[in-house]
C-alpha cells in the first residue's frame, strides 16, 4: 500500500513538474475593451475563438482515457477522471492543458505484471511523444520497453507521425 501511495505521488510529482512550466499553460483568455468603430478599407478582424482544453487520465498500469476541445479546464478533468475511474485499474491521475498544448504518455514494463507510466508535453504532438519516450525510456527499471500510449493535444490538432487524429 505505501508502495502504491509512494508510486501515485511520484506520478503526481511528474505530471506537474512536466505540464507547468509549458508556455501559455497557465494564460487566460481576456476580451478586450470595446472601441468606437473606425472607417477602415481593411477587412474586419477575425474574431478570437473561445478557449479549449484537453485532459488525460491514466492509471498506474497506463490504461487511459483523454478528451480535446472543451470549453473549461474543469469540465475537461472530471470527464476523464469519471471515465478512468470507470476503466477500474486503480487510481487515476489526471491533468489538463489548453488547447495549444499537447500531451503525451508512454508505459512500458517494469516487472512481469508491473508497468511504469510517464508523461511529457509540448507545443506539438511530437515534442510532447519524444518527452514521454525519453522520461520513460531514460527509467533503468523499463529496460528500453517503453511505447506511446496517447498523444492529444487540447485543440483537437495532430501533426506527428505517430500520432492518430482523433
Amino acid at each position: 500500500m505505501l508502495l502504491l501511495r509512494m508510486l501515485h505521488t511520484l506520478l503526481l510529482t511528474i505530471v506537474a513538474a512536466v505540464l507547468l512550466p509549458l508556455p501559455g499553460f497557465d494564460l487566460e483568455a481576456r476580451a478586450e475593451p470595446e472601441q468606437p468603430p473606425q472607417l477602415s478599407i481593411a477587412p474586419a478582424p477575425v474574431p478570437e475563438k473561445a478557449p479549449e482544453f484537453g485532459a488525460i487520465a491514466f492509471a498506474p498500469d497506463g490504461s487511459f482515457f483523454s478528451v480535446w476541445k472543451i470549453g473549461s479546464r474543469l469540465e475537461a478533468e472530471e470527464k476523464v477522471r469519471a471515465e478512468c475511474a470507470a476503466l477500474g485499474r486503480g487510481a487515476c491521475e489526471a491533468v489538463s492543458f489548453r488547447g495549444e498544448v499537447c500531451a503525451a504518455i508512454a508505459s512500458g514494463r517494469i516487472a512481469k505484471e508491473r508497468k511504469i507510466t510517464y508523461s511529457g508535453g509540448g507545443l506539438t504532438p511530437s515534442d510532447a511523444e519524444r518527452l514521454a519516450l525519453g522520461r520513460c525510456n531514460a527509467d533503468r527499471r523499463a529496460r528500453g520497453t517503453c511505447q506511446l500510449r496517447t498523444t492529444v493535444c487540447g485543440d483537437g490538432r495532430l501533426d506527428s507521425t505517430t500520432a492518430r487524429a482523433p
